[in-house]
């Protein structure tokens, strides 16, 4: 890697903008069908190809999509979305109400999906003619028109004639690009919809390869086989800064990445344990040292780019002394137990691991590391069939601490359920419902404490982005990293 440095530096030229990009991920799309994936990768797939009611733009506030305005009822139940006329799904057919409908119908009957945990308040979606869509809620939601762009909208038609599994294998949506080729775990090709209702975008193919490999994902961009690298592991950006032929940088991400304690299962189920281990990890150490300062120790499950942030939740100290106590107070038996976490998903994930792993282990406790591929662990974490004690990294594509909250700590928030609590479950209610800023501050922060108390979720630190382009290309990341190819100019 150091000689492709040392024979690519200088070799920049000024060049016309591209018309074709590849982008090199750190996985692969975990499936087709957006109804049945929220994955934060899967993101640059579905972004590209599906389209939902509304977007969010760079700073997180609600935009117009396939939706052009919208109004609601005075107590936030009765929410009217009117539709934008002339767009077209990709085998040319008209989008209508009708394909708004089917849509959420589709992903509320199928108790499997996770898209169903951010539309769980629909009690029904009617029709009221080609271009206006009206959905019921079973309690008033404020932000239901932030909610809305986790539906991304399916052809009625389409999927009558080519049944689950034809619309999983050949997709189509509404989005500036159309898929053209998935060959998996090697590439997806897309390729730009003449009849986008946005006007065809200026890059004509995007191409993503997953490249699991943080080291390969980075030789790549040096030999020019990538244009782009949304996510580099933060010990090679000192390397690849200096090639001049590269644009190397960070910027604000949307993810936090934290440790779950199942306290049902041993040896978490005693309170001395998850405490034990809150105590024991140095987040400071992590952060500053071991990820070069491309994150933040934290002691909240939002990053500073989300609505609901707190600066007043601040990382637990570290307190190895105390850690070691409470082992040997909890009567652990020393039981080996799995740390589940993925490989592949966000930088530097074996080498945090295997720290976190050297933290519980001077502590008094017995882990084995269990790396999985993102494709295999993700399915597994949704459906709460991971081990006891997991390591990931979770963000609100919403930008907002209420949807983190309702995905992992509000009972029914995922499809497993993985955290549960009445008190939060009430609090989260009366937020949706609450109109007042500040008033909803109060009860996200109250949510947030309260889902710190039981050391079952343990917030470790918030990440940035690392990123890589070759330097003719003008790459502006989004909070949540995803490749947004019709930005692109």
């Amino acid at each position: 890697m150091l000689a492709s440095v040392s024979l690519l530096a200088g070799s920049a030229v000024a060049v016309a903008a591209p018309t074709e990009l590849t982008i090199a991920l750190s996985g692969d799309i975990p499936t087709l069908d957006p109804s049945k994936d929220t994955s934060p990768i899967g993101l640059n797939y579905r972004l590209n190809v599906f389209e939902a009611l509304t977007q969010l733009d760079r700073d997180g506030k609600v935009q117009p999509q396939l939706a052009e305005s919208w109004t609601h009822s005075d107590d936030w139940t009765e929410w009217t979305f009117k539709l934008r006329p002339g767009v077209k799904f990709h085998d040319g057919s008209a989008m209508t109400a009708a394909d708004v409908v089917f849509t959420i119908d589709h992903v509320l009957a199928d108790k499997t999906s996770p898209v169903r945990t951010f539309m769980r308040l629909v009690k029904s979606a009617e029709a009221v003619d080609d271009h206006t869509v009206k959905f019921t809620l079973t309690q008033g939601y404020a932000t239901f028109d932030r909610q809305a762009k986790y539906l991304y909208i399916m052809s009625k038609a389409y999927y009558d004639k080519a049944g689950d599994t034809g619309y999983a294998s050949k997709p189509i949506g509404t989005g500036p690009y159309r898929l053209t080729e998935w060959v998996k775990d090697d590439h997806m090709t897309l390729e730009a919809f003449p009849d986008y209702w946005g006007g065809e975008p200026a890059i004509k193919k995007g191409i993503f390869h997953p490249i699991p490999s943080d080291s390969a994902r980075a030789n790549a961009l040096l030999s020019g086989e990538v244009d782009l690298v949304p996510s580099l592991p933060p010990s090679l950006m000192d390397m690849l800064k200096g090639n001049a032929g590269l644009k190397v940088a960070t910027a604000p991400g949307y993810r936090v990445a934290f440790m779950e304690m199942d306290p049902t299962r041993a040896p978490f189920d005693k309170p001395q344990i998850r405490q034990a281990v809150d105590v024991g990890i140095d987040r400071v150490a992590i952060s500053d040292r071991l990820l070069r300062g491309t994150a933040k120790a934290s002691g909240i499950i939002v990053p500073p780019s989300n609505v609901g942030y707190d600066a007043s939740l601040t990382p637990t100290p570290y307190d190895p002394a105390l850690a070691k106590k409470l082992v040997q107070e909890s009567g652990y038996d020393g039981t080996v137990f799995k740390l589940d976490y993925p490989n592949n998903n966000f930088p530097m994930a074996n080498e945090v691991a295997q720290a976190i792993a050297s933290y519980m282990t001077d502590a008094g406790l017995k882990v084995e590391l269990n790396p999985m591929e993102f494709t295999a662990f993700f399915p597994a974490w949704v459906q709460n069939k991971v081990s006891p004690v997991y390591y990931f990294a979770y963000g609100s594509s919403q930008f907002t601490a209420e949807s983190v909250l309702s995905t992992l700590y509000e009972t029914g928030g995922s499809p497993a359920g993985h955290h549960t609590d009445p008190q939060i479950d009430t609090i989260m209610k009366a937020e949706r419902a609450e109109q007042d800023p500040a008033k909803k501050q109060a009860l996200i922060t109250q949510a947030l404490r309260l889902g710190n108390q039981d050391r079952q979720i343990l917030p470790l630190y918030e990440m940035l982005q690392v990123y890589g382009a070759k330097a003719d290309i003008d790459y502006v990341p989004y909070p949540d990293e995803i490749v947004r190819l019709a930005t692109f100019k």
